[in-house]
């Protein structure tokens, strides 16, 4: 059961990093269903093999994807809101993803190193349509059409003052951040070929958030590595990583890169403005801003000319949808993790909480963190904030 456990938990983030829209496989939701039904089944005909789950766990669960956003739609329906197109149980059902938490604490199944070998694959994935089509524009077309039909990745480019630059954008993309992390750590505290291995599949991460062309995940991808490789290296290494970073800043301002990126001229700013704009004029309304709209709620883009359930900014998606008192709670639940950076006992796991750091900066402009995926992602972090200290399933079996 638990190779069957794992084999569906692995097909599912193969799904979930690969075909995010899950446009093509249709599988995510009966690879859920699987995964749930194998620990369904093993709990009857099995009582080995199965550990504890932490109350605050199941807690934890109940609340982010269960009992907020049912308050949330029901906050929709009492402020007569209109069920013809409406996206809430859409939505709903991709927070579901995150009680994947349990079956994880149930079998101990650590699924970060798959999954970074995964994103591995998604990084090679993005070198390689990056090469074929640097010069070839017809082949960039239709690989942008497919990419684009099926949800998967987008092909363009961007220049910013003296920086020019090809990207190959898949959605997943800044999920990289959590490999990147891992490998980083692993490259410090491995040796020989092992450590080769590392270094090699840390690079090839670095690329991938690098060649997605985004802001973010070029900031995000460089910046990791010397984050992880600070917290876990002495005084000396912090203050050069962090003089560093001061002269790297100083030559992209010189070179006016820095300004251009922060131009309000820039297209995706201004979009990212005008919504503001759009979120600040909602808040004005006390019942918006303490109640919010209700998950699924759409409201008139400014930026796109047409009525929206969704945009990139993510935490302001959060207080429209849920208001300043339920989006209070869930950004406490968001950074709860974190609490962990201040814990020794877990130190061999600090770069994944490091990596989550980084997942979360990116999310902020981009809804990756309330899709599927992103609870997928979620739940992994979560396995490992709450579950490293539990029983193991023989101590909890002879108890019983």
């Amino acid at each position: 059961m638990n190779k069957l456990v794992q084999l569906s938990l692995f097909a599912l983030l193969l799904v979930a990093v690969f075909d995010p829209a899950d446009l093509i496989t249709h599988a995510k939701v009966p690879l859920f269903s699987l995964v749930w039904i194998i620990i369904l089944v093993d709990a009857v005909i099995s009582r080995k093999g199965r550990y504890g789950i932490p109350p605050n766990l199941l807690l934890y669960t109940l609340v982010f994807a269960v009992l907020l956003p049912l308050i949330s739609i029901f906050i929709y329906i009492l402020r007569g809101g209109m069920m013809e197109g409406y996206n809430g149980f859409k939505y709903l059902k991709a927070y579901l993803f995150l009680t994947l938490c349990i079956p994880l604490a149930i079998k101990r199944i650590d699924l970060i190193r798959p999954l970074s070998m995964i994103l591995s694959a998604l990084s090679l994935a993005t070198l390689v349509v990056y090469a074929i089509t640097l010069n070839d524009d017809a082949l960039r077309s239709q690989l942008w059409l497919l990419g684009d039909t099926y949800g998967i990745f987008g092909l363009g480019n961007r220049s910013y003052a003296t920086l020019s630059y090809e990207l190959v954008y898949f959605h997943t993309s800044p999920l990289m951040v959590v490999a990147v992390a891992y490998f980083c750590y692993h490259s410090l505290h491995s040796r020989g070929r092992a450590r080769l291995w590392n270094v090699l599949l840390l690079l090839l991460n670095v690329c991938g958030m690098l060649l997605s062309g985004t802001r973010n995940n070029m900031i995000i991808g460089l910046l990791m590595p010397l984050m992880v490789i600070a917290w876990y290296k002495g005084t000396r290494v912090r203050l050069t990583v962090f003089a560093t970073l001061i002269v790297v800043m100083f030559v992209g301002l010189a070179s006016g890169v820095v300004q251009a990126m922060l131009s309000t001229d820039d297209d995706s700013n201004a979009i990212k403005l005008l919504h503001f704009h759009d979120y600040m004029a909602m808040f004005s309304n006390w019942p918006t801003l303490l109640f919010g709209q209700g998950l699924g709620a759409s409201f008139f883009s400014t930026a796109w000319g047409t009525r929206v359930s969704v945009t990139e900014l993510t935490y302001l998606e959060f207080l429209r949808n849920y208001g300043l008192i339920l989006a209070s709670i869930y950004y406490v639940l968001l950074l709860y993790p974190l609490r962990k950076l201040g814990n020794q006992e877990t130190r061999a796991d600090h770069y994944l909480f490091l990596g989550y750091v980084g997942y979360l900066y990116l999310c902020a402009a981009n809804p990756l963190l309330v899709s599927s995926t992103g609870m997928l992602v979620l739940a992994i972090v979560l396995f490992k904030t709450f579950c490293r200290s539990w029983p193991d399933p023989l101590q909890l079996y002879q108890q019983i």
